[in-house]
């Protein structure tokens, strides 16, 4: 393991990673795809800022292989074009065990109320500011061909590290020259489209199979 690997474990979350990442007999047929989610919360004050190790991996465990949870219910079926309601237990470990899954901020928010003196379950903007380098050590160690950044905010974010200058909110797609990434709406937002969202990740995909061309991107377009 490299010296970045130790000191990256110390500091964030490991990412969900199972055996079939850039397997080509996987769900995806061997294209790496990495989805970033925003942040992880904890109701517990004494844990805000910390990153207990296995903690990613028990979310997804729990709550998309056992749970279907919407959230990540919605992302499998904007990439694979399969409804929530027909997604067996089988399809969704077959999708899972293919795809890194990675949170942004990498240590937990405060999940309290405001009331009870929690943030409102949203990460700060130092906390979001402190991802920056943690992400760009984990894009190049895993290598993704597509990932997916779900949120504006987190877009808001991470779009600097990956060479947009300009305003960032009406980029859907862009290639750094190694990666293809693209932005949704956060899934949990209640007017997502899913069907809407898997035609343009799926034109992402597709987008993949082709060279890479640094700068290459795709405007909004509603």
């Amino acid at each position: 393991m490299l010296l970045h690997d130790n000191l990256l474990e110390k500091s964030m979350f490991e990412p969900w990673l199972e055996r079939d990442y850039g397997d080509p007999e996987n769900a995806l047929r061997g294209r790496q795809l990495m989805i970033v989610g925003e942040s992880h919360y904890s109701k517990d004050p004494s844990e805000a800022g910390t990153a207990p190790e296995g903690f990613t991996t028990g979310v997804v465990d729990y709550l998309a292989l056992k749970k279907r949870h919407q959230f990540f219910g919605k992302v499998q079926e904007i990439v694979t074009g399969e409804p929530r309601r027909d997604q067996t237990a089988a399809d969704r470990a077959a999708f899972w065990h293919s795809v890194v899954f990675y949170n942004y901020v990498r240590e937990l928010v405060d999940g309290r109320s405001f009331a009870d003196g929690g943030a409102r379950r949203r990460p700060s903007e130092e906390m979001f500011r402190r991802g920056a380098e943690p992400f760009r050590e984990i894009r190049r160690r895993f290598e993704p061909h597509v990932v997916i950044i779900c949120g504006l905010e987190t877009w808001r974010y991470l779009a600097p590290t990956i060479g947009i200058l300009e305003s960032s909110r009406d980029i859907l797609f862009f290639d750094d020259g190694t990666s293809l990434y693209g932005r949704i709406q956060h899934p949990s937002w209640p007017g997502f489209d899913t069907r809407k969202w898997h035609g343009r990740i799926r034109s992402l995909m597709d987008q993949a199979e082709r060279p890479r061309v640094r700068g290459w991107h795709e405007r909004w377009k509603g």
